[in-house]
């Protein structure tokens, strides 16, 4: 039998191999170009690291702990200088700051404006510890050793703390001279006890009345007859208060 020669199309195998380096080449040019905009980053990452920086609106020994922390987040290039970054981490590691911003200038500085927490009052919470209180009634971090500080001592729980800071800055700002003179305020059963130097106090009732009972107690104190004497007050009831000399003990 004889069989005629057939020839094969040669064009499909061509467009095959075609198909195959097309793809190789746009592979190569993705790999090559994903390894030049990783070596692009690096370089960028690298070129912006923070060089120098300034320290705006905390005492020096905050402008202290901020480089301290500065200098532990080195190097300090673009990823890691990232202003948000940055905010977050100085005010979990520095409780003694009340807030942070931060602006980056390129190439290489940072401007940080920093805001100081001022503490209104001690508390000692259920293990001893005595802490710092902020006006928002946040306890944020304990007394230091020889940290001495001219406040009151709040001796309230855990979650009396903002209803107390409340009322205590209500009284700085109706009488910040008897403010200064306060030593502790009390959580006692059913009203807050306000304990002053020489032997002062007040009593005041729990919850909305109080503000206002304690506004017209300062009232009363300014009348001639009350201003320069030494009193405790009870001011729980509605009708009728109570007001005693300090030493003496006896009924006004």
């Amino acid at each position: 039998m004889i069989r005629s020669n057939r020839r094969r199309k040669p064009g499909r195998k061509a467009a095959s191999v075609r198909r195959i380096m097309r793809g190789l080449l746009q592979g190569l040019a993705l790999s090559a170009l994903a390894s030049l905009m990783v070596t692009g980053g690096w370089w960028l990452n690298r070129a912006l690291t923070v060089q120098t920086w300034q320290i705006h609106g905390v005492p020096e020994i905050l402008e202290v702990a901020i480089e301290k922390e500065l200098k532990g987040q080195e190097p300090l290039d673009l990823v890691h200088a990232w202003p948000s970054r940055l905010r977050i981490h100085l005010l979990g590691a520095i409780p003694d700051l009340a807030e942070v911003n931060i602006v980056r200038q390129l190439p290489d500085r940072l401007e940080i404006s920093a805001t100081m927490r001022m503490p209104v009052g001690l508390w000692r919470n259920s293990k001893g510890t005595v802490q710092l209180v902020d006006g928002q009634g946040l306890a944020y971090r304990p007394l230091k050793a020889g940290e001495m500080l001219d406040l009151p001592l709040l001796r309230v729980s855990a979650e009396e703390l903002g209803e107390s800071v409340a009322l205590m800055l209500k009284l700085k700002q109706e009488d910040e001279t008897r403010y200064a003179r306060l030593s502790e305020w009390i959580g006692e059963g059913d009203a807050w006890k306000l304990n002053f130097e020489r032997g002062r106090s007040w009593l005041l009732p729990r919850g909305s009345l109080a503000g206002d009972r304690m506004e017209q107690v300062i009232a009363l104190m300014q009348g001639p007859r009350w201003k320069n004497g030494d009193w405790r007050i009870d001011v729980r009831a509605d009708n009728r208060w109570f007001i005693r000399k300090s030493k003496l003990g006896g009924m006004v």
